[in-house]
């Protein structure tokens, strides 16, 4: 019978960026993604914000730097991923900003998500008729995947198997959904 082989992940050394994304492009694991999108979404959201200057749209813009990441192919070997990572997502704003007109609007602390605040859909207190008028207005694939996973309890690997997208793709449908549904409620209270 042979052994189990444990990994030590406590003490195993940790990888660069440019190791982690050599490994992702050489593999196309979304865990390898998942660390990366872990470690430097605070980055890429921060300069999003910086070039868009709207909260909402950095968020989409956020999302959609890392989609790219899944699907770009690399023609060099990238020897600062961090600063690879900059430039790619300073270039992808100031696109989105070349075909798009911007208002822009001051940035409060209030705007900025907390992981201590309680999404409407998770208060205890919710009003039913109102989450359901919601959702019901909500995108389709927003709806699909709020639905399957704060209802359903299903992981974001299997909204996105089941849905066939990807794992940013679902991620990008939740917080958008969230957000529609938030505004959506507060308007009807």
């Amino acid at each position: 019978m042979k052994q189990p082989h444990f990994i030590d992940l406590a003490n195993a050394p940790e990888k660069t960026d440019e190791q982690l994304y050599q490994d992702f492009l050489a593999t196309k694991e979304r865990d390898v993604m998942a660390t990366i999108f872990r470690k430097h979404m605070s980055l890429v959201f921060g300069v999003c914000m910086k070039y868009i200057g709207e909260k909402n749209g950095a968020q989409d813009s956020t999302m959609e730097v890392f989609e790219r990441l899944l699907t770009h192919e690399i023609t060099s070997e990238i020897k600062n991923f961090r600063a690879y990572l900059f430039v790619m997502t300073k270039n992808h704003c100031l696109m989105k900003m070349r075909g798009e007109k911007h208002t822009f609007t001051e940035i409060s602390e209030r705007d900025m998500e907390l992981a201590t605040e309680v999404h409407p859909i998770d208060d205890e207190q919710r009003n039913e008729k109102a989450l359901k008028k919601c959702l019901d207005q909500l995108k389709d694939m927003q709806k699909s995947c709020v639905d399957q996973f704060y209802l359903k309890q299903k992981s974001y690997l299997e909204i996105s198997s089941e849905l066939k997208m990807t794992l940013n793709a679902v991620k990008s449908h939740i917080q958008n959904g969230k957000r529609n549904l938030k505004i959506c409620i507060e308007g009807n209270q």
